[in-house]
Order: structure tokens, then sequence, then C-alpha cells
């Protein structure tokens, strides 16, 4: 039976184990154990010790090279982060050329804008740069990324990307790979952009691909959640996810630029969305047409807002 790594802290707490010989079970458990949520477990315990010597870097170098579980290369990286962000650029910029994981790329970038010097700004320079090789955002359906190679182009014709902060840099490459993603999740995906950055988001009429076919139904989002990544486009004033079946916006009160939201035609139905929208405190137009939350409504409701509540069709 093996150890839990939770077991193992408590013991280090409790003054029974002492860290080194809690380090060598951890690692071992790391580096042999069947159970993906103990190895995940292990990672965090060491993390929550504070172990960051030689021995720790090198396991969490051999784990973001070779490692076949994404949420444990991830957490490796957040480690690194924290306590080895000096020695790590190297791997770095050996990692974001290679990792292919939503998340595990999403910390490695913000791995290298938190190193703040030059190499790291060479690094997702090159990155940015490189974007303007890329033919399509998904060479499967062939969607072309003609929108990101002409604006990455203007900005280094402008020498406007030479200004920007390592944060500025990191946000433009974290927009990117957002963008292409949900490009590869959905099929039909608009939108706008200014200097790298989104900030018009349409996601309505959404259909999925499935086994290589194009999907007949529509109205398919059922939660914010399963549209990837757009937590990381804080520069979107313009939303529209109508057309889907959400029933819950809560999870859009993280984008804190939205002006103009578009739900009609959704499941909305639960008044704590009302409360959700009051604290989106740059929003000036909604659309909740189409949701039963829109019989209960007056414009009074809401009046700060310009707000379309008619055409009442539930599907």
């Amino acid at each position: 039976m093996e150890i839990n790594p939770q077991a193992i802290l408590e013991d280090v707490q409790k003054g029974q184990l002492d860290k080194k010989s809690a380090t060598d079970f951890l690692i071992s458990l790391i580096d042999h154990s069947d159970n993906e949520q103990f190895r995940y477990l292990s990672l965090e315990v060491l993390n929550q010790l504070k172990i960051a010597n030689n021995r720790v870097f090198a396991l969490l170098e051999n784990l973001l090279i070779s490692d076949n579980n994404g949420k444990i290369r991830c957490k490796a990286v957040k480690y690194i982060e924290h306590f080895f962000l000096e020695k790590a650029i190297d791997l770095m910029k050996w990692a974001i050329l290679h990792e292919t994981d939503y998340d595990c790329l999403i910390s490695i970038i913000k791995t290298l804008s938190k190193m703040d010097n030059s190499d790291s700004r060479e690094i997702l320079l090159s990155e940015i740069k490189r974007i303007r090789k890329i033919k399509y955002l998904d060479e499967n359906k062939r969607i072309d990324n003609r929108k990101y190679r002409r604006n990455i182009k203007e900005l280094i014709k402008s020498q406007t990307i030479d200004k920007l902060s390592h944060k500025e840099l990191a946000e433009i490459l974290i927009n990117f790979i957002t963008i292409a993603k949900m490009t590869q999740k959905f099929y039909s995906v608009y939108f706008e952009l200014k200097n790298g950055l989104i900030t018009k988001l349409d996601l309505a009429d959404v259909e999925y691909e499935v086994r290589g076919w194009k999907a007949d139904f529509k109205n398919n989002i059922k939660q914010i959640s399963e549209i990837i990544g757009i937590e990381n486009l804080q520069n979107i004033t313009h939303l529209n996810v109508s057309n889907n079946q959400l029933q819950d916006i809560g999870d859009l009160l993280a984008l804190k630029n939205i002006s103009f939201l578009f739900l009609a035609n959704n499941h909305i139905k639960d008044f704590k969305n009302l409360d959700y929208i009051k604290k989106m405190k740059k929003l000036t137009y909604l659309d909740l047409s189409g949701n039963i939350i829109s019989q209960f409504l007056t414009p009074d409701d809401l009046p700060n807002l310009k707000v379309n509540l008619k055409k009442y069709t539930y599907f």
C-alpha cells in the first residue's frame, strides 16, 4: 500500500518526519507510482514544504520534458516559477517550443514574462514573430491566420513591439494561443484584435466539429468553462455567446473590460445572473432576449444599461 502524500505532510508538520526523508518518499512516489493523483499531490506537498534544492530542480526538469501527464507538467512549471526562476531560462526556451498542453503552455509563457531579463524577452519576441509564419489557426479546417499575421506585421513595422513590456508580450502570445485553441474546438469563431490582443469575440451559433464531420446541432455551449482560456482574454470589450445553452454566467466576471454582452437565446432563468450582471462595472449594453429571465425583467431592473429583453423565444 502506497503512502498518502498528505500523510507525509502531516508527519512533517507534527515533527515525526524530517524534510529530507519526506523528500525521499515524495520523489519516489512521483517517479514510481501508477496513481496519478498521488503523483500530483506529492509534487504539491514538495511545493508546500518549500523544497528547493538541485535534486528537486532536476526532478522538475525531467517532469516538464518527459512526463505524459499535462497537469503534472503544468504543476512542475509553477513550482519552477516559485523557486527556480533564475536558473530555468534554457528549460523554458525548450518547453515553449515543445509543449502542447494549453494550460501548461500558458504557465510557461507567464513564467518567461516574470523572468524579466533580456533572454526571456528575446524568447517571447521570437515566438511572436513566429506567428507570422503560421498560415492556419486550424490546419485541419483550413482556417487561415491572416488577421494575426497582418496585426503582428503592423506591430513590428511600427516598432510598437519594441516598446512592450515582458507582460505585454506574454499577453499577445497567450491571446494567440487561446484563439487558436478555440478555433480548433469550435466550428465557428469570429474575433477582432488590436495590438495583438482580442477585443471582440463572437461564439454565437457555434457548432462542434465531431470526428471530422461538421455537426448539425447548434446551441451547444452549456457552461462558460467550456470556452477554453476565455479568462485569459482580458481585453475583450464585446462578447457574443448567443444561441447556446448557458444557464450561469458567473465565470464571465473574470473578464473586467466587457462593455457589450450578447446572451440572446440561452437558458438563463436564475436571478443570481442578474447579480453577476450588476457586478460588471464596464458593461453598457446587454442583450438578454430569448431567455426565461427576460419575461420577469424590465429595463428599470438594470437602469445603468441599455438592455434588450424582447423577442422571448426559449429553445
